[in-house]
């Protein structure tokens, strides 16, 4: 009788970790920009929405990001960041010397 309830135990316990399946989430990354910056930018390769008013809000995967634009058919990467489940990150995208420059704020 025993060993029926400490198997039953182990079935149960094994069964209970094999439902917990690990959740990734999801973040919020806000781009702004200058008010006339017109190129489209990408995290990863996902398209960032129309900057309204020089800002735009997403949701991305938690993990690495990079903020990137397309140039000539390729992407060249402006800033790498961290996104956090369920906060926000606030990417700052101004021109220093006609060059794209970023700044990131959590």
């Amino acid at each position: 009788m025993r060993f029926v309830t400490y198997g039953a135990a182990i079935v149960l316990g094994l069964g209970g970790l094999a439902a917990c399946k690990p959740e990734r989430g999801v973040g919020y990354v806000e781009i702004r920009a200058f008010p006339t910056f017109t190129t489209p930018l990408y995290l990863n390769t996902t398209r960032v929405a129309e900057l309204n008013n020089g800002s735009a809000l997403m949701t991305h995967a938690v993990g690495r990001t990079t903020l990137q634009f397309q140039r000539n058919g390729q992407f060249v990467p402006i800033c790498e960041f961290e996104v956090r489940k369920n906060r926000i990150v606030t990417v700052t995208v101004s021109p220093v010397d006609r060059i794209a420059r970023c700044s990131v704020k959590s």
